[in-house]
C-alpha cells in the first residue's frame, strides 16, 4: 500500500501544479477533484477493453472470455478506484498530522496548513486545507444531529455515487451491445460498492473524488461510443458453434448435384453441389422396398359445427333465391381473414373461399390484378384461382367481408400434419414434393405472382399422394411488410427468408428459400433454424441470417438445401434449376418424378 500512497502523492503534487493559485475552497481540493476525473474514467477504460475484445470474439464469451470480461469490470470498476480513494485519503490524512510518511514535500504540507474559510464539513475539520481534506470520515459525516452536514453528506457522498454508478452502467451496456448484458453488473456494482467500502476515508477528500468521478464517468460514455460494436458477421460466427455442433464426419450418402452455373467466360459450367451420383447410389435407391403412398388416415367423418353447416338439401344446383355460394364449414383463418369450404352453384362443385380485405382502391386493383394473373396459371401442383368476387354480390357470402377469393379446394393433409402424424419423408419423397412445388412456384412467378408464405402448412398432399401448393399471398398488403399493423407476422418466421424478415420485398429467390426450408422440415421434423419460443425471436433469428442448425446430415439433398438457403439471394439456384436437378436425381435413382409422396416410419 505504501507504493500506492507514494504514487497518489506524486499525482496530487502534479495536479496541484496544474491548478495553480488559490482557487476556493483550495487548490489542493481541486487537485483531488481532477484525480477523481481520472478515477471516473477507469471504468470507461475497462469498457473499451471489453468492446475491443468483443470485436474479436463476438457475443459468445465462453469460460475464458467470460472470466476476462468479469475480471476487467471488477478491476477497472472496483479495485483501481478503491485504491485511488484509499491512497488519496491516506496521503491527506497523514499530511494533516505532519510530514511523516505522507509522500508530500514540506512546501506542500505547509500549503495544506494554510486556512480555508467556509468549508462544508465545518464540524469535522478545523480551519486549514489539510484538516478540510484529511480529517473526519465518510461515516462520521452522516450525523443526524447536524442536519446541514447530514444533507451535504447525503448529496455528496451518497447521491453522487449513485449517479456515477448509473453512468458506468451505461458505459458497460454500450460495450456489450449485440451481446449478453449480464457482465454489465460487474462494472457498476463495484462502483456503487465504493460508497460503502470507503466509509473510513476522509470525508473531504472522498467528496471531491466523487465530484470528479461523476464527471469522468459521464465523459467515459462518449469515449466508449468511439469504439463501436462487433460486426453482425462476427456475432453470427460466434453464436454458430453454440447453437448446434455440425457433424464431424461427412454424410455417408453422396450429395445431390446442384444446378451448374455458366461461367462468365463461356467455359464449361462448374458443379456447385459436389460429384455426380454413382451407379451404386441409384442401385441402392431402386432396391428399396416400395413404401405406401400417403393418404389421409381413415376414421369417422368429422361432425360439423351446426352453426357453420348449411341447411340440408342445398347441394346440387343453386337455391331458389339464386344464391351462388353456400357455406359448408370453416377451414381456418387466412392471413387476413376467414377461409371457408363452400359449394359453388355456378361451377357445380366445392371451392375454398378466402376473405381478402381491400381498404382502398389501389389495394383492390392489386388484388384483382394478382388474382387474374394467378387464375391464368395452369399447373397440376398449383391451386387454381377461379375468380375474385365482392362479398356483397351474393347473400351466401354474408360471413365474409370485403373481396372474396374463389379458389380450388384441395382435399388432403398438409405436409406439416403428414410429418407430425406419419414421420419424416425419405429422400425420394422429399425430391418429389420439392420438384412439384418448385414447378408450381415457377409457373406463378412467370405470371408475376409471389407466394410469400411457403411453409409445411401450405403444401397439401391429396389422397393420391400428390403435393399441391395452396394459399398464395395475394390477400396480403403491397410491400410484403414483415409485421402487420396488429403485430402479426406475415409469413411464418421459422420459414422466412433472411431478406424478407429484414423488411425487403418478396422475390422468386425468397420463395425458393422458403420452399427449401419446407423440404428441410419434411426431412427432419424441425425448421432449418430450429424452433423459437415466440414469433419475435424467430423473426430476429431470420433477419440476422441465423445458422441452419437442423438439416438432415445424411440426406442426398444436403448440398442443394445449403445452396437454396444461402443468405445471399443471388447465390441461390433458381426454382427451375432446382427442379431439373431433382428430376434428374430421381431418374438416376430409379424413381418416377411424378410418383406419389411416400414416408418412412422412423424419424432421423
Amino acid at each position: 500500500m505504501d507504493g500506492v500512497t507514494s504514487l497518489i502523492a506524486a499525482l496530487l503534487t502534479m495536479l496541484r501544479a496544474v491548478v495553480g493559485g488559490d482557487v476556493p475552497p483550495s487548490s489542493w481540493a481541486w487537485a483531488v477533484s481532477l484525480l477523481g476525473i481520472g478515477v471516473g474514467l477507469l471504468p470507461a477504460v475497462g469498457a473499451v477493453i471489453v468492446a475491443l475484445l468483443r470485436k474479436r470474439i463476438g457475443s459468445h464469451y465462453g469460460v475464458g472470455g467470460g472470466l476476462v470480461v468479469v475480471g476487467t469490470g471488477l478491476l477497472f470498476g472496483g479495485l483501481l478506484p478503491w485504491l485511488a480513494f484509499v491512497g488519496a485519503g491516506t496521503v491527506l490524512s497523514r499530511a494533516a498530522g505532519g510530514p511523516e510518511r505522507s509522500g508530500l514535500s514540506r512546501d506542500s504540507i505547509a500549503e495544506l496548513a494554510e486556512p480555508v474559510p467556509g468549508v462544508p464539513f465545518a464540524d469535522l475539520v478545523v480551519d486549514t486545507q489539510g484538516t478540510y481534506l484529511g480529517r473526519g470520515s465518510v461515516a462520521a459525516a452522516f450525523d443526524p444531529a447536524n442536519p446541514a452536514l447530514f444533507v451535504v453528506a447525503l448529496v455528496g457522498l451518497a447521491g453522487i455515487p449513485l449517479v456515477t454508478a448509473a453512468f458506468v452502467a451505461v458505459q458497460a451496456r454500450l460495450a456489450l451491445r449485440r451481446g449478453p448484458m449480464w457482465p454489465s453488473k460487474f462494472f457498476w456494482a463495484p462502483t456503487l460498492a465504493l460508497a460503502l467500502l470507503t466509509a473510513s476515508t476522509p470525508a473531504g477528500s472522498s467528496g471531491h473524488l466523487w465530484l470528479g468521478a461523476v464527471t469522468g464517468a459521464f465523459l467515459g460514455i462518449f469515449v466508449v461510443l468511439l469504439f463501436g460494436v462487433p460486426s453482425r458477421e462476427t456475432v453470427r460466427r460466434s453464436l454458430e458453434p453454440a447453437a448446434a455442433p455440425r457433424p464431424a464426419t461427412p454424410p455417408p450418402s453422396p450429395p445431390i448435384r446442384t444446378p451448374a452455373r455458366r461461367r462468365p467466360d463461356g467455359a464449361a459450367p462448374e458443379d456447385v453441389g459436389g460429384r455426380r451420383l454413382s451407379d451404386r447410389l441409384a442401385q441402392r435407391f431402386s432396391a428399396r422396398p416400395p413404401e405406401p403412398p400417403v393418404v389421409p388416415q381413415p376414421g369417422p367423418a368429422p361432425i360439423p359445427n351446426p352453426t357453420l353447416v348449411a341447411p340440408a338439401g342445398f347441394l346440387g344446383s343453386g337455391t331458389a333465391s339464386g344464391t351462388r355460394f353456400q357455406l359448408v364449414r370453416r377451414l381456418g383463418e387466412g392471413g387476413f381473414g376467414k377461409v371457408w369450404l363452400a359449394h359453388d352453384a355456378k361451377l357445380g362443385h366445392q371451392v375454398a373461399l378466402k376473405a381478402a380485405h381491400a381498404p382502398d382502391a389501389e389495394t383492390e386493383q392489386r388484388l384483382r390484378r394478382e388474382a387474374t394473373a394467378l387464375g391464368a396459371v395452369r399447373h397440376p401442383h398449383c391451386v387454381r384461382i377461379h375468380e375474385l368476387v365482392d362479398s356483397r354480390s351474393d347473400p351466401g357470402l354474408a360471413e365474409l367481408d370485403g373481396m372474396v377469393i374463389v379458389m380450388e379446394y384441395v382435399e388432403g393433409q398438409s405436409l406439416g400434419e403428414l410429418v407430425r402424424g406419419r414421420g419424416v419423408l425419405d429422400d425420394i419423397a422429399a425430391a418429389r414434393v420439392w420438384a412439384s412445388v418448385a414447378g408450381a412456384l415457377d409457373a406463378a412467378h412467370q405470371m408475376g405472382v409471389m407466394h410469400r408464405d411457403v411453409k409445411p402448412g401450405n403444401v397439401v398432399v391429396d389422397p393420391s399422394g400428390l403435393a399441391h401448393l395452396i394459399d398464395f399471398g395475394i390477400a396480403r398488403r403491397t410491400g410484403d411488410a414483415t409485421l402487420t399493423m396488429a403485430g402479426f407476422v406475415l409469413g411464418t418466421p421459422d420459414f422466412l427468408a433472411p431478406e424478407v424478415a429484414g423488411g425487403q420485398r418478396a422475390t422468386p429467390s425468397s420463395d425458393a428459400w422458403q420452399l427449401a426450408a419446407t423440404i428441410a422440415y419434411a426431412l427432419t421434423g424441425h425448421p432449418p433454424r430450429g424452433g423459437h419460443p415466440d414469433a419475435i425471436s424467430g423473426l430476429r433469428a431470420a433477419a440476422a441470417g441465423a445458422p441452419l442448425t437442423h438439416l438432415p446430415p445424411r440426406s442426398a439433398h444436403l448440398a442443394l438445401l445449403h445452396a437454396s438457403m444461402h443468405n445471399d439471394p443471388a447465390q441461390r439456384p433458381s426454382l427451375r434449376e432446382a427442379r431439373h436437378a431433382l428430376e434428374n436425381w430421381l431418374q438416376r435413382a430409379g424413381a418416377r418424378p411424378d410418383g406419389p409422396v411416400t414416408v418412412v416410419t422412423t424419424r432421423r
